[in-house]
């Protein structure tokens, strides 16, 4: 399985997770069957138009971990069956130890459920 997390930098903080998504220009997948980490361009997440938790799936990752996300892609996340964590700090090497000790909550479903059928209700709205 394989577990994603934002990086706003590679230069600087290539162990550091971004807020969100949102404003990362990077991205870090580590596998936890190889205990290896891999880093890219955010663009590369999903080339191809449609449900990206799907394209995140076919890649084998089923947890984000992340500070913050927003209603509507928690929403998308969570009814897709892909595990939306909050990060402690901002050390990615950090989290993936406390991923493995289980000390990573997720971020509330509660929140996702806020948002209604209208996307514009949540697109600037984020969970904490």
């Amino acid at each position: 399985m394989k577990i994603i997390m934002p990086v706003a930098d590679l230069e600087s903080g290539k162990d550091k997770i971004a807020q969100s998504f949102h404003n990362a220009n990077y991205a870090c997948i580590y596998n936890t069957v190889e205990h290896t980490y891999e880093w890219f361009p955010s663009t590369e997440i999903s080339k191809s138009v449609g449900n990206l938790s799907l394209e995140l799936k076919r890649k084998g990752i089923f947890i984000v971990i992340s500070g913050q996300m927003s209603l509507m892609a928690l929403g998308l996340f969570t009814e897709s069956g892909i595990t939306v964590l909050k990060s402690q700090g901002n050390s990615i090497t950090e989290n993936i130890k406390l991923y493995h000790a289980d000390q990573l909550k997720p971020i509330s479903a509660k929140l996702a459920a806020q948002c209604n059928a209208s996307c514009a209700s949540c697109s600037s709205t984020t969970c904490i």
